[in-house]
């Protein structure tokens, strides 16, 4: 009887010190994660802020930038809203393609005139 209430003992305690050890281990790799998708985050933040920059600067070439939204995902430049002549969009595209950083442009740029904008009166 004792022999028995003795396994019973050593088996029992095995187990609690398993489950012990199963919760102590680190959460490292959660971690890890949300702070890779933090610096990612960031790095498309600042690339966007980057474009806008350059957008802005692409005035003197006769850039009107204000209708224009910059999303940067991974490289990836998106640029959509509206200009009011089509050698915009390639000021606005070429601008893009210089910066650090960018690995493509995506154009949803489209072309509305200022008159075509008001509406008709």
């Amino acid at each position: 009887m004792n022999a028995v209430r003795f396994v019973k003992l050593v088996g029992s305690t095995a187990i609690v010190l398993g489950c012990l050890d199963a919760h102590a281990q680190p959460a490292a790799p959660a971690q890890s994660t949300s702070n890779s998708a933090r610096v990612a985050k960031d790095a498309n933040r600042q690339l966007a802020r980057d474009v806008r920059r350059a957008l802005k600067d692409a005035r003197n070439q006769g850039l009107r930038f204000r209708n224009i939204t910059v999303r940067a995902n991974n490289g990836v430049v998106s640029l959509s809203g509206s200009v009011p002549e089509v050698r915009q969009i390639d000021l606005a595209i070429n601008a893009a393609r210089n910066v650090p950083g960018v690995q493509s442009v995506n154009n949803r740029l489209a072309v509305r005139s200022e008159i075509a904008g008001r509406g008709s009166q």
